[in-house]
């Protein structure tokens, strides 16, 4: 018999996309999953769109908001599944995420997590011209790096039981780099695979949490902080090269999307002061 996959969906004001996203889980072809939404304080009467939806294997529960990760985890608490896959509210699998994914964990038993690519839509989920890519094998620099995607999302992952155990689940203090630093975690430990295919839809639109750059800024931040406090960088120089990209794309981001020159400039200056040659790099 096939594994119980868990697919927990942490949901915040997400009411205009759930019913595509659950409807996208229950949907597979693999067939043998529990479907757990986390609503962490919605506002916007999604409940009303879930409940219209019947099927035993899907579970709904209410918290008061304490933040995504904190949702993931809670989600995975309550989770019984062998592999775990974590979805945004505003995201869609296709029909063979799933079963793509244990096909390629059976295929080499080394893998931690296993994530395929994310076909990039809009708010109409209309397919825009870009496909975001992920690398495999031993990532951990390259996540580091932050130079180029090396998983998609948090939404393009399936992740082993054991895997979650051992890093302790998403951290709490952070919002917008809790995946990215998640994955920082789990790659230190385990080998990381792809499907080299589209198993999933990530959604654009206004509402995102990256469109917030100061949140960005403070939470990339302390994400690679702590991945300092973990000792993840091979070597001092490997630290300031990822420190100083860290800040250029900070910089960048101020610069480009907010606006805010002054702020940019501020960044560029201080990864330009980590890793002269930065700029040369883009």
């Amino acid at each position: 018999m096939d594994v119980l996959v868990s697919v927990v969906i942490p949901l915040y004001n997400a009411k205009k996309y759930i019913k595509e996203t659950i409807e996208s889980v229950l949907n597979q072809d693999y067939q043998n999953i529990e479907l757990i939404i986390i609503d962490d304080g919605s506002e916007d009467n999604a409940k009303q769109i879930i409940d219209i939806i019947k099927d035993d294997r899907m579970s709904y529960i209410f918290q008061e908001n304490a933040g995504v990760s904190a949702a993931r985890n809670l989600g995975f608490k309550l989770s019984r599944g062998k592999y775990i896959a974590f979805l945004d509210a505003d995201d869609v699998l296709t029909s063979d995420c799933i079963s793509n994914k244990i096909i390629r964990f059976n295929e080499d038993p080394e893998l931690g997590l296993v994530h395929g690519d994310m076909q990039v839509v809009d708010e109409q989920t209309k397919p825009m011209n870009e496909i975001y890519v992920g690398k495999e094998g031993w990532i951990l620099n390259e996540l580091l790096s932050w130079r180029e995607t090396c998983i998609p999302s948090p939404s393009s992952i399936l992740v082993k039981r054991e895997v979650v155990d051992v890093v302790k689940g998403f951290d709490t203090e952070l919002s917008t780099a809790a995946d990215q630093e998640f994955f920082f975690r789990v790659a230190h430990r385990f080998k990381i695979g792809k499907v080299d295919k589209v198993l999933g839809l990530y959604r654009i639109h206004d509402n995102n949490m990256h469109s917030n750059i100061r949140v960005m800024e403070r939470d990339h931040i302390l994400a690679y902080k702590k991945a300092k406090e973990y000792g993840l960088f091979e070597s001092i120089y490997f630290e300031k090269k990822c420190f100083a990209n860290l800040y250029k794309t900070i910089g960048a981001s101020y610069w480009k999307n907010a606006g805010d020159k002054i702020k940019g400039s501020k960044y560029l200056l201080k990864a330009l002061l980590l890793d002269p040659f930065i700029l040369l790099n883009s």
